[in-house]
């Protein structure tokens, strides 16, 4: 008879974990054989062999090494293993963060796989991907859009997939939102408001307006791409603008919005990404997002976003 383990689903990928994970939606048994293993351990402070060491994270093959001083070592072997020591003193729930963003990069990325700095809303069967640099608004976003009738895929880190015919499509994440306090009260998500992203952090866990538990969560076609970007305010408040970027405008761009796109580079994968960006944009069509931040341009930004997907292909 096989164990059943602590799981959860995170980046369309079982994960077995000695770790708990606040701030997943999908908590799941798994067999003793899942796609990833998360576990406690003693963690080397060097790697032998490295192809790349850098001030806190080493590479050597298909090994990571990450170093939070005051924080925790982490080791990812293989794109099916995280090992984690936090630091003396350190809750591990203060650690959890990290696994699930560069822990999950360095999986995604030694398995392969087009990870995208990206929260991801489906609308009637469609996913947008909105991506952009952290402080971009990018969750709250998402947040909105799912209080309007869309449905949430997932937070922070886009995975995307080809199926047979080259199809782009984004797994389902486990993780929920993850919102400040202003966008909570605003959106109305305080029944749905959980813990502290981190603790003495006014950023919390938030689940998604309109998830229900249960099902078997499916992948998503990736019909659009928003490329998010912000101005400085102006009065009156000026609409935000949505402009679509042709392919050649469109890959670079795409390549900077690869999750962790230097350990990407350093664990040399820009032919492969350059590859599969290129299949992205085959089925695929990228917009540049242009708004002046603030909950208040929200609705604004809301409908424009529900009409551009409202358009056909």
């Amino acid at each position: 008879m096989t164990q059943e383990l602590p799981g959860y689903l995170v980046c369309g990928l079982s994960v077995g974990t000695a770790l708990p994970l606040p701030g997943m939606l999908r908590f799941i048994p798994v067999t003793s054989s899942p796609d990833v293993k998360i576990c406690r351990a003693t963690v080397p402070e060097s790697l032998d062999g490295a192809d790349y060491v850098g001030p806190t994270w080493t590479v050597a093959g298909q090994r990571f090494l990450l170093n939070l001083p005051g924080i925790a070592r982490m080791l990812v072997a293989d794109g099916r293993e995280i090992s984690v020591q936090p630091a003396p003193g350190v809750k591990e729930s203060d650690v959890v963060p990290f696994v699930l963003s560069t822990g999950f990069a360095a999986i995604l990325h030694q398995r392969g796989v087009l990870a995208l700095h990206a929260a991801t809303v489906a609308w009637k069967g469609r996913a947008i991907g909105l991506c952009g640099p952290t402080g971009t608004g990018k969750s709250t976003l998402a947040a909105a859009l799912c209080r309007s009738g869309g449905s949430f895929v997932g937070d922070d880190i886009a995975a995307v997939r080809f199926d047979k015919a080259g199809v782009p499509m984004v797994v389902p994440d486990g993780r929920q939102h993850r919102l400040w306090a202003d966008a909570v009260d605003h959106l109305g998500l305080g029944q749905l408001q959980g813990a502290a992203v981190r603790e003495r952090m006014q950023k919390f866990h938030v689940t998604p307006s309109g998830y229900e538990a249960g099902g078997e969560p499916r992948p998503t076609p990736l019909a659009v791409v928003l490329l998010l970007r912000t101005r400085e305010p102006i009065e009156p408040p000026a609409p935000p603008k949505i402009t679509r970027l042709d392919l050649t405008d469109a890959a670079p761009l795409l390549r900077e919005e690869v999750f962790r796109g230097v350990l990407a580079q350093r664990m040399a994968r820009d032919a492969e990404l350059f590859g599969q960006i290129a299949t992205l944009l085959g089925g695929t069509r990228v917009f540049l997002l242009e708004r002046t931040l603030g909950l208040e341009q929200l609705p604004a930004t809301v409908a424009a976003v529900t009409k551009l997907m409202e358009m056909p292909a």
